[in-house]
Formats: C-alpha cells, structure tokens, sequence
C-alpha cells in the first residue's frame, strides 16, 4: 500500500515534535482517519526511520516523570497506559538510581510538610499523599520514624 508522502511527513513532524508512543501515534491517525491496513505500514516506516521508538520514550518518560516527584509506581502504571511493552517497563524501571528515588521521596515529603505545616504531623495525610504520588510504602516509610 502507497503511504500518501504529506500525511507520513505530518506523522513525522508529530513523532519529532516530542517523544511518542505506538499507540499515540495510532491514535492520531484515527483522527486523520488512516485505514488500519496503511497505519501498520506508516508505523513500520517511522520505526525505520527512528521516529518512534519504544525505548527512547520510556526513557524520557520516565526521566521527565522523576523530575515531577511521581512515584515508581505510578510511572509504571503510565507507561502500560501508553501501551509500552512490559519488558520495556521492567528495564527502565531498573535503570532508576536508588539514591536519586530517595531524594526525590524525601523532597516530596519535605515539601508536603513546609505546604501543610499545621498538618505536619498527621502521618495519615501524608501517607495518603505519598501514596497518590505512586510511592510503594517501603520507599517511604522508613523515612517517617
């Protein structure tokens, strides 16, 4: 199937713009209405070319996601919402430093305590908190004895 030379040169400004995902990249072709048959060829044609790669966006993903104080697992749970394959997941996952994860646990709790300071100790709302963050209770808990 012929892939029409102005929609795969609108996906790849979309795919350079930022890091994309396989099912964002589906998803916009829905709404430019591309038949599933010329979609899967398009997909082909922008892994070949390295406009989209599964690993590079799980990478800044999670990178970007760190600096916004997410937890592990929430960050897990929004790549699998990006569709990312699990194995994918898993090794990104790892390649987490544990001395930078602990920064980022006790910033977020740091900053929750100077923001709430008439609740600075109610270990509940922060537990509850934390826990919205996507932070495991083992990442935290230690720090709040």
């Amino acid at each position: 199937m012929d892939i029409p030379a102005e929609l795969l040169a609108k996906l790849e400004r979309y795919c350079a713009y930022q890091e994309r995902s396989e099912a964002e990249v589906r998803k916009k072709m829905g709404t430019l209405a591309v038949p599933v048959a010329m979609a899967d060829e398009i997909v082909k044609e922008l892994k070949a070319c390295d406009f989209l790669n599964e690993t590079r966006f799980a990478e800044t993903y999670v990178r970007s996601k760190l600096k916004e104080k997410w937890g592990k697992l929430k960050i897990r749970q929004g790549l699998y919402q990006k569709g990312i394959a699990a194995e994918v997941i898993q090794e990104q996952m790892d390649l987490i430093d544990d001395d930078q994860y602990m920064d980022v646990v006790r910033d977020t709790i740091e900053k929750w305590k100077r923001l709430n300071s008439k609740d600075a100790d109610n270990r509940p709302k922060l537990i509850r908190h934390m826990l919205s963050k996507g932070f495991a209770m083992d990442d935290f808990m230690s720090l709040l004895k």
